[in-house]
């Protein structure tokens, strides 16, 4: 048999919900897309983890569904492009939570914490200070921050544009930092 009629054979039987199908894909393609992750990513965790929630989805999301096995496509095609940008989406979102962390500026004066009690204080004002900020505001930081979503995944979630959700942060920082220097200073 040759390599594309396992593949059709393969696809329609995960289509029909076939388990030891699902179970025969997941160990012949496993070790592959693991390393096409690792090739991007560069760390074994985040490459192990990245190609467990793609088999994860694809099960539980029924991607065999949108797969079209015609000449010009393969399975390991749609495979190789599924991890990759998964690959691509993860590195994009990791560069947007590192920039957000740049962004948080501290006074040269700030100390850090040097115990647990200290620094629980330091979240429980934070917590007070978030709390403080008009609903929208508070929402968009702690996404942005709290659950390192990207602009436009909290103005999805918030149903509004990305620029409105760009000056909500903005806001809130700015509002944030000025409590915060009150309070600590």
């Amino acid at each position: 048999m040759s390599a594309s009629i396992n593949d059709i054979e393969l696809l329609a039987q995960l289509k029909s919900g076939s388990v030891s199908a699902f179970q025969y894909f997941y160990e012949s393609y496993r070790q592959w897309l693991y390393v096409t992750a690792y090739t991007i990513l560069k760390n074994e965790t985040e490459a192990q983890e990245l190609v467990q929630d793609f088999f994860i989805d694809f099960w539980q999301k029924d991607l065999s569904a949108r797969i079209d096995l015609s000449s010009t496509t393969s399975l390991k095609n749609f495979l190789f492009v599924s991890v990759r940008n998964r690959c691509l989406n993860k590195i994009a979102k990791d560069a947007t939570r590192n920039k957000r962390l740049k962004d948080i500026i501290l006074p040269e004066t700030y100390t850090i914490p040097q115990s647990r009690l200290e620094n629980n204080e330091l979240k429980e004002q934070l917590e007070t200070a978030i709390s403080q900020l008009p609903e929208r505001q508070s929402m968009a930081f702690r996404l942005a921050y709290q659950e390192n979503k990207t602009r436009k995944e909290i103005a999805a979630f918030m149903d509004t544009t990305e620029e409105t959700v760009k000056k909500q942060v903005a806001n809130a920082l700015k509002t944030l930092r000025a409590s915060l220097k009150k309070i600590l200073f």
